[in-house]
C-alpha cells in the first residue's frame, strides 16, 4: 500500500472510531414530561355551527341543485350506472325501437364500442343471460319507428355499423336479446 492510500484508511478509521466516543453530559439534554393543560377557550361562537350559515361569509347559505343531467337517483342520490341503464332501458316504450351498436360475453367490448357512438342519444349497456351465461349488449337510442332506427344506423361511422341491428324494446326488455 502507498503512503496516499494508508494516510485515507486511518483516516476514515479514525472518523469512524470517534461516532463512539461522546461525552453523554454535554451532547444530549434530558426531557422532562410536561403534562397539557386542557384550555376551555372557544375560538368561535357556538352561534357559527348552527345550520345554514356559510362560515366563510356568515351569510345564509343556498341549496345545492343537481341538473337531471347528473348521474343520479329518484332523490337525486348517486345511482350506479348500472342502475340507471336498466332503468332507462325498462322506461322505454315496447313499440319503439333502438340501434344495438354491440352484443358480446365481455363488458369491456361492448363499453368501448359505446364509447365511439354520437353523444346525440342516449346510450346503455345491459346485462342479461343466456344458456346459464352472462352477455351485454350495447344499446343506442329510441325511435318511433324500424325505418327511423336504419336511418340513424347508417348515420353511424363504418366500424359502429359492423355487427350492429336494430331491435325492438319489447323484446330487449322481456328477454334481453
Amino acid at each position: 500500500m502507498n503512503k496516499i492510500q494508508l494516510c485515507a484508511v486511518i483516516a476514515c478509521a479514525a472518523g469512524l472510531a470517534s461516532c463512539g466516543l461522546s461525552n453523554n453530559d454535554t451532547l444530549y439534554t434530558s426531557y422532562t414530561y410536561k403534562p397539557y393543560n386542557y384550555d376551555e377557550t372557544l375560538y368561535y361562537s357556538s352561534q357559527t355551527y348552527r345550520g345554514g350559515v356559510d362560515y366563510n361569509v356568515g351569510t345564509p347559505s343556498r341549496g345545492v341543485t343537481i341538473p337531471d343531467s347528473y348521474h343520479v337517483g329518484a332523490n337525486h342520490s348517486p345511482t350506479p350506472h348500472k342502475e340507471r341503464d336498466r332503468d332507462w332501458v325498462q322506461s322505454q316504450n315496447p313499440q319503439k325501437y333502438t340501434i344495438e351498436i354491440a352484443d358480446d360475453a365481455k363488458a369491456a367490448s361492448v363499453a368501448s364500442k359505446l364509447y365511439q357512438v354520437p353523444k346525440v342519444d342516449r346510450s346503455a349497456e345491459i346485462k342479461y343471460q343466456k344458456d346459464g351465461k352472462t352477455y351485454y349488449k350495447g344499446l343506442y337510442g329510441t325511435f318511433n319507428s324500424q325505418d327511423d332506427a336504419l336511418k340513424a344506423l347508417q348515420s353511424l361511422p363504418d366500424d359502429l355499423k359492423k355487427g350492429a341491428g336494430v331491435k325492438n324494446w319489447g323484446s330487449v326488455q322481456t328477454n334481453g336479446e
